[in-house]
């Protein structure tokens, strides 16, 4: 069996857990950058992370029983990945089924996310459909899949600790420099894709380039924005989206008055003013003594 015919379903399986059984905690964190790359990280809290501990080592069976559906489906989840576990070719890409997660473990799960993207659809790992940017009014031309981490997730099969997972994509657009408005839409009605449950009341980090300073903050609650006063840092901005089924919001950015370099600028004439003012001193000194010295 080819990789990617067992890959998507295990992808779907490992991101329900985390998103649809009581994940908690939302966030998104966008960093904008020049070259009109804009980063988006979505990260949930899965309360209770035993199903995808046994997942990682190998168990499928508790975290099949979470998805929602008929038994037919579940159990057709299943074969296909018990086909690829007994695989002499894919055994060694599963858990060791030996009780607990180990490092190496999750980092399998996190590669094989990654590698086989493309067999996933895209909403179910970025949230497209549910949150979207635009950046001054324009969607944009593309958007790549960077992957899936899942941080606090080694430790025993049976421990309900939490685990964070993180999903990584950065979209395209037209470069804008340093200028522009990043526009955030959502739409919570829509039910679909496995991110629908993790995006109500989103805690927002937006990071912009540096040498720019935001000037507004529109439909984010509770906004807070901090500019470099010197205009040299990348300015940030953070509150909440998603508090209404519906909704946009919208950050404004230019760039930064250039008070550093103007405090330089100032410095350094003032350094030169001094240095000259002394050397007229000294000089205009050496003259009078020269007019005061006697003549033979």
């Amino acid at each position: 069996m080819r990789r990617a015919a067992w890959v998507a379903p295990l992808a779907a399986l490992l991101l329900a857990t985390s998103f649809a059984a009581g994940a908690s905690s939302p966030s998104a964190q966008l960093t904008v950058g020049t070259d009109g790359s804009v980063g988006i990280a979505l990260s949930v809290v899965d309360p209770n992370g035993s199903a995808l501990r046994f997942a990682m080592d190998g168990n499928f069976t508790p975290l099949v029983n979470l998805i929602p559906g008929n038994a037919s489906g579940r159990a057709s989840i299943l074969a296909q990945i018990e086909t690829a576990q007994s695989s002499p070719f894919l055994a060694g890409l599963f858990g060791n089924h030996d009780g607990t997660v180990e490092p190496s473990e999750v980092g399998l799960f996190e590669s094989l996310l990654r590698d086989e993207a493309g067999t996933i659809p895209s909403a179910a790992l970025t949230g497209g459909g549910i949150l979207n940017l635009t950046l001054n009014g324009q969607a944009p031309g593309s958007a790549a899949f960077e992957g899936v981490s899942f941080a606090g997730a080694v430790g025993a099969d049976t421990s309900s600790a939490p685990i964070t997972v993180t999903s990584s994509t950065t979209d395209a657009f037209l470069p804008e420099g340093t200028s522009g408005t990043l526009g955030i839409a959502w739409n919570l009605t829509l039910g679909s894709g496995l991110l629908a449950a993790a995006i109500p009341n989103v805690t927002l980090s937006v990071s912009m380039p540096a040498g720019t300073t935001i000037t507004s903050t529109n439909g984010v609650v509770g906004a807070q924005v901090s500019n470099d006063p010197l205009g040299y840092g990348a300015p940030t901005a953070s509150g909440l989206i998603g508090t209404t089924l519906t909704g946009t919001a919208s950050i404004g950015f230019h760039p930064a008055f250039p008070l550093g370099d103007v405090l330089i600028g100032v410095a350094v004439a003032a350094v030169v003013a001094v240095a000259a003012l002394l050397l007229w001193r000294r000089r205009s000194r050496r003259a009078r003594e020269a007019d005061d010295a006697p003549r033979g």
